[in-house]
C-alpha cells in the first residue's frame, strides 16, 4: 500500500533545507542558493504562516491579512508551493510583521517611527515624559532582526521600554514569542497602548502620515491627548489617578500638565510632580484607555 504524502512535511522539509544551504554558503551573496518562502493564495500567492491548531490539523498553513493582524484563510499543504527568496520578490508591504501593529498602534493614538540600523530594522516610540519604547522581531529561524520580514516567517516579536538615561532610570523588556502571530502581536501592541496610557501619546516626527492621521482620528474621537514637540518643552506631564481629577472617572488615564518658567524645564531637571504643583497649576487631559477612532 502507497503510504499517503505528506505534503506539509515535505514544504517544510524543503524550506529549511534551502535557509541552510543558503546559511552554509559562505561566498558572495549572488553566488548563494536562494531560501524558500511557503506561499498560497490566488495568483502569485502571499507568504502563509505554518500555524497548526492541533497535531492532525487538516489546514495548518495561514494566510494572514497584514493590516489587521488576522487570519484570512486556512491552506493544507497540497495548496501550498514554495517560491524562491530572491531581491525580485521582496514582500508586499502589508504583509510585513510590523504593518499590522503599526496599523492598530496608530488606531489608538500611537504613531510609531520607522528605524534602522547596522543590526537591523525595528520601530520607535517616544513619550510625552521622554521615555521610549522600540520593537522588532525576529524570523523563524531566529537569524533576522527585522520588520520587513513576512508574517509567514514570524519567530518572535521583543520590545524594550527605558527612561531615556534619566533618574529613576527604569527600563523594561519583553519577549513576544509564542511563535503564533496573531497572538504575539496582540499581545505586542496591548502592551505599548498601557505605557502610552501611563506615559503619555506624543507627536512623532518621523511616522508616516497613513500614522499620523490615524492617530489624530483617534485624538478627535476620543479626546485624549497627544502632545507635541513644543508641548513638551513648554509642560511638565505626570500620571494621575483618574479619581483625583474634576471628571473622576477611574476607569480612564490621565495626565496633569503643568506649565513651568523656563529655567525648570531643561530636559536633565527632574522635578517630582509635587514640586511642579507648587509652581504651576495642573491642566487635565484625559487618556481613553485602549480607545480607537
Amino acid at each position: 500500500m502507497t503510504l499517503r504524502r505528506n505534503y506539509t512535511r515535505e514544504l517544510i522539509t524543503k524550506r529549511d533545507a534551502a535557509y541552510q544551504a543558503h546559511r552554509d554558503h559562505r561566498g558572495d551573496e549572488h553566488d548563494r542558493p536562494p531560501m524558500l518562502r511557503v506561499m498560497a493564495g490566488t495568483g502569485p500567492g502571499l507568504p502563509v504562516a505554518y500555524e497548526p491548531r492541533s497535531k492532525s490539523d487538516p489546514l495548518p498553513w495561514v494566510e494572514y491579512n497584514g493590516d489587521t493582524g488576522t487570519s484570512n484563510w486556512r491552506y493544507n499543504g497540497r495548496e501550498c508551493w514554495t517560491a524562491p527568496v530572491e531581491k525580485s520578490n521582496k514582500v508586499i508591504a502589508r504583509q510585513t510583521i510590523a504593518r499590522s501593529v503599526y496599523r492598530r498602534l496608530a488606531a489608538a493614538g500611537i504613531a510609531c517611527e520607522g528605524r534602522g540600523d547596522r543590526a537591523g530594522t525595528y520601530a520607535r516610540y517616544t513619550f510625552v515624559d521622554n521615555s521610549e519604547v522600540t520593537w522588532s522581531g525576529t524570523d523563524l529561524y531566529g537569524a533576522e532582526v527585522s520588520n520587513h520580514h513576512p508574517i509567514g516567517e514570524h519567530g518572535s516579536l521583543s520590545a524594550y521600554w527605558m527612561q531615556n538615561e534619566q533618574p529613576p532610570y527604569e527600563e523594561e523588556g519583553l519577549e513576544f514569542a509564542t511563535g503564533n502571530y496573531a497572538t504575539d502581536s496582540a499581545a505586542l501592541v496591548a502592551w505599548i497602548i498601557g505605557l502610552a496610557d501611563r506615559h503619555g501619546r506624543r507627536h512623532q516626527e518621523h511616522a508616516t502620515k497613513e500614522d499620523t492621521d490615524a492617530a489624530l482620528a483617534w485624538q478627535q474621537a476620543t479626546g485624549g491627548c497627544i502632545a507635541t514637540t513644543a508641548d513638551c518643552a513648554r509642560y511638565r506631564f505626570y500620571p494621575v489617578d483618574g479619581r483625583a481629577t474634576p471628571a473622576g472617572n477611574p476607569g480612564e488615564n490621565w495626565l496633569a500638565a503643568y506649565e513651568l518658567p523656563a529655567h525648570l524645564t531643561h530636559p536633565t531637571l527632574q522635578l517630582t510632580e509635587q514640586q511642579a504643583r507648587k509652581v504651576a497649576a495642573p491642566v487635565f487631559f484625559r487618556q481613553p484607555t485602549g480607545a480607537t477612532h
